[in-house]
């Protein structure tokens, strides 16, 4: 039972990470400056889901990882100057439960059950400006820093040397981490689009301190906007402890909405 639990987790996390940025013929909200619109949900079979607590807050966590690798993130819109609308996040990230858990032998064990994970979390702080350079496309940059907090030490050896995995806990090994990327989205028709973003982490303390992810995905979407189906790649480079590595990992998920959407 343990072991399956150990899978589902670990699939669920690895398909969050995967598809954080989406995409619709409004521009979801995820990866923009632009918020989920008062009592719109949006509710991702792999992403985490959101919802709009005024115009301008939106609350966003995974309802199935909350309890074993719990991450919440409130996006506060700070409006919109000369064309450019201005957005941050902040969040708070604890994954001791995860390493715990996969802290064990055989199956299932990412991390050798001899070392000891103390509580921690990380803070993090980002801001996004998003910008519409021509009609149906939305260009969005964004830069953040991230802190970790920990009650004990952390073993080097205790790395999870995954992609996707590794750049989002090396914060809590070496810190502070930085964040910079940019997000261009937009439509070939109305209900089909196009995502392809670019992020860089850049970690202090280490040698191993660069990790890139650029993603592509083409999106449908349904015609009152409560369905995403989207499709895709991520490919991954980063210096880790065992040295440079190139992934290029499959990218899926449907994300359901509910509630009205803001005019484009």
């Amino acid at each position: 039972m343990k072991k399956a639990l150990l899978f589902l987790v670990g699939i669920l996390t690895l398909s969050n990470l995967f598809a954080q940025d989406t995409l619709t013929g409004s521009y979801w909200t995820d990866g923009t400056a632009c918020n989920v619109s008062k009592h719109r949900w949006e509710l991702g079979l792999f992403t985490a889901s959101r919802v709009g607590i005024t115009d301008n807050i939106e609350l966003s966590a995974h309802p199935l990882m909350f309890f074993l690798m719990p991450q919440v993130k409130v996006k506060v819109g700070w409006g919109e100057y000369s064309g450019f609308r201005l957005a941050t996040e902040h969040g708070v990230f604890y994954p001791t439960q995860f390493m715990r858990l996969t802290a064990t032998e055989g199956t299932g064990g990412l991390i050798s059950p001899e070392f000891t994970i103390p509580q921690m979390f990380a803070v993090s702080n980002r801001l996004l400006v998003s910008y519409r350079p021509f009609h149906n496309a939305l260009l969005t940059a964004h830069g953040g820093i991230t802190f970790a907090i920990k009650f004990g030490p952390l073993d080097p050896r205790t790395t999870i040397d995954m992609p996707v995995i590794y750049p989002r806990l090396a914060v809590f090994y070496n810190q502070p981490e930085f964040d910079a990327g940019i997000d261009f989205r937009g439509q070939f028709i109305p209900r089909l689009g196009w995502l392809f973003n670019v992020e860089n982490f850049i970690i202090c303390g280490t040698e191993n301190n660069y990790f890139l992810e650029n993603k592509g995905v083409l999106a449908y979407t349904s015609k009152k906007e409560t369905l995403r189906i989207e499709a895709g790649y991520k490919l991954c480079f980063g210096r880790y402890p065992a040295g440079p590595q190139w992934h290029l990992l499959p990218v899926v998920d449907l994300v359901f909405g509910i509630g009205r959407m803001k005019e484009k």
